[in-house]
């Protein structure tokens, strides 16, 4: 099954964007917004306020403590893991999460180990993730806007620069 972008695809996009890719999913028992696709992403990564947001306990949480590394080299270790049901156009699957305790514009980053689960093709371009079902080829469109306003969170620096 082939997975194919063209320009009807971005009709709906703004034109001459830098935005990443933004998508909401029933994820665990509630819509999740502002979730970032991303496939320079080695982890699916679910913040812990978003976790407490879906109500979930923090007693769900499998304490097994990871360290993630950032673009920067920065480190961060892990609150620990959680699997939760994901829902995408007709594909239910459990997803392992790593939960992290920092402040982000995001709730949830989908990194490759969903988007190649899902066997799907992210287009940051297109604003838009593809990926192959029973029933053909499924796509999620991405919400511009949330990008936008997520970027512009991201961009406020939380400490003074150096």
């Amino acid at each position: 099954m082939a997975i194919t972008f063209d320009d009807s695809d971005s009709v709906d996009t703004q034109r001459e964007h830098h935005d990443g890719l933004v998508i909401s999913l029933p994820i665990g028992n509630a819509l999740i917004k502002r979730i970032l696709v991303d496939n320079g992403s080695s982890a699916n990564v679910l913040f812990l306020e978003a976790l407490q947001e879906m109500g979930l306990e923090e007693k769900n949480i499998v304490r097994r403590s990871t360290v993630l590394v950032g673009f920067s080299g920065e480190a961060l270790r892990t609150v620990g893991e959680i699997s939760l049901p994901t829902y995408a156009e007709g594909v239910n699957m459990m997803t392992k999460f790593n939960v992290v305790d920092c402040p982000s514009a995001y709730n949830v980053i989908l990194g490759r180990p969903w988007i190649h689960k899902m066997k799907a093709v992210p287009s940051t371009y297109h604003q838009s993730i593809k990926f192959p079902t029973k029933w053909g080829v499924m796509e999620i469109k991405g919400q511009q806007r949330d990008a936008k306003k997520c970027y512009e969170t991201a961009l406020k620096p939380s400490k003074s620069p150096i």
